[in-house]
């Protein structure tokens, strides 16, 4: 089997979680890093089985802190083995203290029950959220307030934190 799927990541059950290729994934850390040149700190949420927006931008950004978080012990697991600081956090329910600091928090693909979580951390924390959504979730979310980004077929939305972040900007 060949192509994207052959290539993706697989979810905390074993199947293929997407069926976009790490290619995705690398546009995604390119968008990032570009907005984010001279972060501190950025932590990518519910990383799962497809770290590969994660570990391009701990190249792209070898000056930041690259943290991973996730639901299941065993992702994180995987994860600090590969040399990740990894924490298994829930946006239901957040330890603050892993996103303390943080100039972006940013999620894939988030299901859209999570986005005014992921707001709301943002806000608690003074960080601004990038989410990349499916397009479907797109509709279903109110995304009111957050900043359109497009790049290199990249869809994305920027909520801004309270307070004022290094940014390079598109």
């Amino acid at each position: 089997m060949s192509g994207e799927r052959e290539t993706a990541g697989r979810s905390s059950t074993g199947p293929p979680n997407s069926t976009k290729s790490p290619t995705y994934f690398s546009k995604i850390a390119q968008l990032i890093s570009k907005l984010y040149l001279r972060a501190r700190k950025i932590v990518e949420v519910g990383v799962g089985r497809s770290p590969y927006a994660l570990l391009q931008l701990r190249f792209l950004l070898m000056e930041a802190e690259i943290v991973a978080t996730d639901i299941d012990p065993e992702v994180v697991k995987e994860l600090n083995q590969m040399g990740i600081k990894a924490f298994i956090d829930d946006v239901f329910k957040p330890n603050e203290e892993v996103y303390e600091g943080a100039d972006l928090i940013y999620f894939i693909r988030p299901p859209s029950e999570l986005i005014p979580k992921l707001a709301e951390l943002g806000r608690k924390v003074g960080a601004d959220v990038l989410i990349i959504p499916l397009s479907e979730d797109e509709y279903l979310s109110d995304l009111s307030g957050w900043e359109r980004l497009e790049e290199d077929g990249i869809i994305a939305y920027l909520l801004r934190g309270s307070s004022p972040r290094i940014r390079s900007g598109l």
